[in-house]
């Protein structure tokens, strides 16, 4: 009878463990449903908002500077304080402004719409992949990301590269 103590007790052990997985599974059993409260939707809808404003403030933002040239989208649509993490760029909205003066002010750079070829947003960020035309003609894959808070541009990287005239593959780079 004495071996058999130790034997039952790691038998009631190992049902105790296989009872306690069991009711912390999380698998919903067939034909069950999850149930979602309205402030959980009600969060989830102001979230997708927020997503699609920020996306229309970038390509906004986007076709009044690069598209349509205007120099006062930068008042409008860049914060004060806009840090850059392009080596091209200084910090803030003054030295952006002038750093790009020479695009918005040359008159061999015509008025067009961007093409835009990809973009996405995700928390305070929006992505934008841009197929750029130079004025003498060579094609440019440019990839820039913002930060967006309280309706503003506050940060930004950029990544741009040639497109090149061969590749090693059939892909586009768009």
């Amino acid at each position: 009878m004495k071996k058999m103590k130790p034997l039952q007790s790691l038998i009631s052990a190992s049902m105790v463990i296989a009872i306690a997985f069991t009711s912390c599974n999380d698998k919903k059993e067939e034909g069950s449903t999850t149930t979602v409260t309205p402030v959980e939707q009600s969060n989830a809808d102001n979230s997708q908002q927020k997503l699609e404003a920020n996306k229309k403030l970038v390509t906004e933002f986007y076709q009044a500077f690069f598209g349509d040239k205007d120099s006062t989208s930068i008042d409008k649509y860049v914060g004060d304080n806009i840090i850059q993490h392009s080596p091209l760029f200084e910090d803030g909205k003054i030295a952006f402004k002038d750093a790009l003066r020479p695009f918005y002010t040359n008159p061999n750079i015509t008025k067009k719409t961007v093409d835009i070829k990809h973009i996405a947003a995700e928390g305070d960020k929006v992505w934008v992949m841009v197929k750029d035309v130079a004025p003498n003609g060579k094609e440019f894959a440019r990839l820039d990301i913002f930060k967006i808070e309280n309706g503003k541009i506050t940060e930004h990287w950029v990544v741009e590269q040639a497109v090149p005239k061969e590749s090693a593959n059939k892909n586009t780079m768009f």
